[in-house]
């Protein structure tokens, strides 16, 4: 089918060079309104939009009128200087269609750049790849009907799809996906990895087809190659590729993870090969996009409604589906999925954090922060939507009422920079401490040097659904947690018992919320003994596992 489609494209194409030089050669005899006529015809055959075919078509012309004065003499029509002018106006048009894309306007940032794209490769990039990505965008289609499986797959066995992973990526996504994996292994199943076609890339040096951490193989697909000009195009390249990958592993399941693009991979394979297919759904794709500063507008915008559409549809389409928290579930039950079909594998720990504390207390000296000091911070990226300006402006009052607190903030993001800006601006150098992204094995250590963990995330959309991994594992640590009062958090922290919840972007509220905890030796202890309590009964990886071994019965893994 996909040949086909393919063929018609570059019978179209054809077409219309044929079209064009016909076109152009009854220019050069006079005849132009017959050029427009055929112009008009062929572009509109191949779907142009009205806007984008008459700035095309004025493009054209000018085109043509350039060769028809060389041939016949007289000056030339593109002279050095208006080939300099028309390049200082393509690279306006690339800002333009930049800030349009930012905005989820799509088709008005392409065309933005279809007047130049002939005349600018950047331009024309630029526009193949936004043309790329909303392919890639709407609802699912093209998927083949199911079948039966096509080969007898090996009981347990899973092959996990994901976007990147360790050891080259660390970030709460890579460690999720591994801590899952290793948890499954020790519950008796057989995991494998492979992530998303093109990673890793070039750039990092390691082109491997497999590598193994700890034991547990992770798969490369085309590995550092690029795929031009986008998303649709790998998407294309990773459904044959993985096609054959799991003909060779035989998995009983497939098990995409978030986004979008690793489950229309994994459902277009397992519905040719007849493989139950579930969807991990970690976050929503859209309302990170929106979350960030000044983005709210974006909401609506035709790339917001299409991401909307393609998660939802690939929601629909498999055969079961995991996410993180009932605040998740609740919205996916939202977009059509039946509530038996959808179970919950929490943000986790491994069992033995709950026993072994790591040593906080060189990770303090290290910074310089004294015995007697309040340390209050969090481990964590550095994004808008964390509130960590709030936790700032906090430090502002305990610092004004006499505490001794220093603020420790460790990783790295978009909004370290404003933060440190912020710090400056506000007199705080001495006090707050923003030392960098560290390893797995460092952030462990800063965890336990804190003394409470802040976790001041604004009242937005993406905030108010998904829970995130770090208060979790303070809970384990048993360093207490003092939290925005959203409906993630409140469940994380089970309604206030397991921590303390606080207006979001209240500094007043949140330093006062410290120093209750300073002070109250019972009230601290109350809700880090209700902590450890709570992620031993529901968040550990071993119970995770567990979790998914009995969904993975449930689909014949085991048959």
């Amino acid at each position: 089918m996909r040949y086909m489609m393919m063929r018609k494209k570059a019978v179209a194409a054809a077409a219309l060079l044929f079209v064009f030089v016909l076109s152009g050669a009854l220019t050069l005899t006079g005849v132009l309104p017959w050029t427009l006529a055929l112009q008009a015809t062929a572009l509109g055959a191949i779907g142009l939009g009205t806007a984008s075919l008459l700035l095309l078509l004025r493009r054209v012309d000018l085109r043509i009128r350039d060769v028809h004065r060389s041939v016949h003499g007289g000056d030339q029509l593109m002279t050095a200087r208006d080939m300099a002018r028309i390049s200082g106006r393509a690279k306006e048009a690339r800002q333009r269609a930049g800030v349009l894309h930012a905005e989820g306007r799509i088709q008005e940032a392409v065309d933005e750049l279809v007047p130049y794209a002939a005349l600018d490769d950047t331009a024309d990039l630029a526009r193949r790849r936004m043309l790329s990505e909303r392919r890639a965008l709407g609802p699912i289609t093209g998927l083949p009907e199911r079948t039966t499986a096509t080969f007898s797959p090996v009981s347990g066995r899973i092959l996990h799809l994901v976007t990147n992973a360790l050891p080259n990526t660390q970030a709460g996504y890579t460690v999720r996906t591994h801590r899952i994996v290793t948890a499954q292994r020790e519950a008796g199943l057989d995991p494998h990895v492979v992530t998303f076609v093109g990673w890793p890339t070039m750039d990092d040096g390691d082109t491997s087809v497999l590598r193994e951490v700890d034991g547990i193989p992770y798969h490369r697909i085309l590995p550092g190659k690029r795929f031009l000009p986008g998303l649709q195009e790998r998407i294309d390249a990773a459904v044959p590729e993985v096609t054959e990958l799991v003909k060779r592993l035989r998995p009983a399941v497939l098990h995409a993870a978030s986004d979008h693009k690793n489950a229309t991979v994994a459902l277009h394979v397992g519905r040719e090969l007849g493989i139950p297919v579930v969807y991990e759904l970690r976050g929503f794709l859209e309302e990170t996009w929106l979350s960030h500063e000044g983005a709210p507008s974006r909401r609506g915008s035709e790339r917001h409604r299409l991401l909307v559409e393609r998660e939802s549809s690939v929601l629909r389409e498999a055969d079961a589906v995991v996410t993180l928290a009932r605040t998740m579930r609740e919205e996916i039950v939202h977009r059509g999925v039946a509530p038996e079909r959808i179970v919950l594998s929490p943000n986790a720990v491994d069992d033995s954090l709950l026993r072994n504390r790591p040593d906080g207390r060189a990770y303090r000296a290290s910074l310089g922060i004294s015995s007697d000091e309040t340390v209050i911070g969090s481990v964590s990226s550095l994004t808008h939507y964390e509130g960590f300006d709030t936790l700032i402006d906090a430090a502002v009052h305990l610092r004004g009422w006499g505490h001794k607190v220093r603020v420790l903030l460790v990783g790295d993001g978009a909004v370290r920079p404003d933060l440190l800006e912020q710090v400056k601006r506000l007199g705080l150098g001495s006090l707050c401490l923003l030392p960098g992204s560290v390893g797995p094995e460092e952030a462990l250590r800063a965890q336990a040097a804190l003394d409470v963990m802040v976790v001041p995330r604004i009242d937005a959309r993406v905030s108010r659904l998904v829970t995130p991994l770090k208060p979790v594992e303070a809970m384990a640590l048993g360093t207490p947690v003092v939290a925005s009062d959203l409906p993630a958090l409140r469940e994380l922290l089970a309604d206030g018992r397991a921590g303390t919840l606080v207006p979001a972007g209240d500094a007043v509220s949140l330093a006062d919320a410290v120093v209750r905890l300073a002070k109250d030796d019972c009230l601290r202890e109350q809700q880090v003994k209700a902590a450890h309590e709570e992620v031993l009964a529901h968040r550990t990886w071993a119970r995770n596992a567990q979790v998914y071994r009995d969904l993975y019965e449930r689909l014949g893994a085991f048959a």
